[in-house]
């Protein structure tokens, strides 16, 4: 939501028109659009994949994209991601909006003549899509190592905050109407991809999320924003709470096993506002792999630093400037060996010279 509350509507700044929001765009957004149409052409079944663990920003790509195919004259094309949706908001959003996802494991891979990816490319370990696969198109918003040409049509843009943006400035080019939910979809991926504007945002974000604000159906927003929650989130946060330690200028918490991934970039996100750190580290175990989250206050090194962190673990990361994750695969009568080295590996990586930490839960006297 917007940042400053002004204190009369004298203060509140003119609503931007159509054409000042569309100079924010790429000059060449014509250009891509046609490009994106012309590779899926003739298609007959669609399939359009997210990452592994959905977040808002692409479960509201996939919905966007859906929504232009559908008014391009495509018909029922299918959204689908490996793994599950774990975190409340997310599912919430999935069920207010009314967004229909097939789980990648249900598919028949076969059945589809294009596949379309969305806030994520191939090859990566975070979408579920074998590398024999044909992929057609990709919209994404992350830095990319691979140079060159590439057998698909991509719009990759890594100073752009959230593919929602990409998605959105596409359904205004091309003049397809957008909905209340899908306003709202959109607007909530860009929300929480940029911490409401607060990081990671460009000025293309920034349009649409002002575009997108006087669109949105603000009940549902609140829905999805204030979802009820199970106790099994509880257990986590006080967890969460129970292992984080302070080294230096870093926060660093340790779940364990969790039942979902999503737990460790929400509580990476909640204990990240505590006073007096720059950098919060969350780390959990799902299905023999070491996830964790990175958040940075004023740094904008998060995604790079994940990137390092995997690597050196033989895993994979990246992100942005003040956030960032990764995936690190391990055997499981490795667990304390492989977290030992974790702790050792961003202890180097963030410079911290001390052994000595500080438990922000202090001892019962």
């Amino acid at each position: 939501m917007p940042s400053e509350i002004k204190n009369s509507a004298k203060d509140e700044p003119p609503p931007l028109s159509q054409p000042d929001i569309c100079r924010a765009f790429p000059k060449d957004l014509d250009k891509k659009v046609d490009a994106f149409k012309r590779q899926i052409n003739s298609a007959s079944a669609i399939l359009i994949l997210t990452h592994d663990y959905p977040d808002p920003d692409c479960i509201a790509s996939a919905y966007g994209i859906s929504h232009l195919l559908s008014f391009w004259g495509y018909k029922n094309p299918t959204i689908s991601f490996g793994g599950f949706v774990g975190r409340a908001e997310n599912r919430a959003m999935i069920r207010f909006l009314n967004i229909s996802l097939i789980p990648y494991v249900l598919l028949e891979i076969k059945d589809y003549d294009c596949i379309i990816l969305v806030d994520c490319f191939p090859g990566r370990n975070n979408v579920s899509l074998p590398s024999n696969i044909k992929v057609n198109a990709v919209l994404d918003h992350h830095r990319m190592d691979e140079t060159g040409e590439h057998p698909f049509f991509f719009d990759v843009r890594q100073d752009i905050g959230a593919t929602s943006t990409i998605v959105t400035q596409y359904l205004v080019q091309t003049g397809c109407p957008i909905t209340k939910k899908i306003a709202t979809g959109l607007f909530y991926g860009i929300m929480t991809d940029t911490g409401s504007m607060g990081r990671d945002n460009s000025p293309e974000d920034l349009a649409c999320y002002k575009l997108l604000f006087d669109k949105i159906d603000h009940r549902l927003l609140a829905q999805i924003e204030h979802p009820d929650r199970d106790i099994e989130f509880f257990r986590v946060l006080h967890r969460a709470a129970e292992t984080m330690v302070i080294f230096d200028n870093a926060g660093y918490l340790r779940l364990g096993q969790v039942s979902s991934p999503d737990y460790i970039g929400e509580m990476a996100d909640t204990f990240h506002c505590l006073e007096k750190i720059e950098f919060t580290i969350c780390t959990g175990i799902f299905k023999k792999n070491i996830f964790f989250s990175i958040r940075s206050k004023t740094h904008d090194e998060a995604g790079l630093l994940a990137e390092t962190i995997a690597k050196a673990l033989n895993g994979g990361g990246g992100g942005h400037g003040k956030a960032g994750a990764g995936r690190i695969p391990f055997q499981p009568e490795h667990e304390n060996e492989i977290m030992d080295k974790f702790l050792a590996v961003i202890k180097e990586v963030f410079n911290i010279s001390k052994n000595e930490c500080t438990s922000i839960i202090q001892p019962e006297a």
